[in-house]
């Protein structure tokens, strides 16, 4: 991915963007929309001057993370009762 198309798709991500003008299935370069009836995720990749991350972005919370493949790794080793843990706490606190 090239820096115009990584500009292209974190113009696609702006904060005021809405849920259902997100692409479910944006393909392998473009943003997907994850959601339930308690959440919803925009999940796509970037390409940082760090290398490729995964960017996580919550609309509702105005919340966003980018994870590179080791912190992703990480995350497929967790217990289930690891997340539990995450859900338990206070957004923030």
């Amino acid at each position: 991915m090239d820096d115009e198309n990584t500009a292209a798709a974190g113009a696609q991500l702006e904060a005021s963007a809405l849920p259902n003008e997100i692409p479910l299935d944006g393909g392998v370069d473009g943003p997907i929309l994850i959601a339930n009836e308690f959440a919803d995720v925009v999940v796509s990749r970037v390409l940082t001057r760090n290398g490729m991350r995964l960017d996580i972005w919550s609309p509702r919370r105005g919340t966003r993370v980018q994870l590179d493949a080791v912190e992703l790794d990480c995350l497929s080793y967790q217990e289930p009762e690891t997340f539990t843990e995450m859900l338990a706490r206070k957004p923030g606190g």
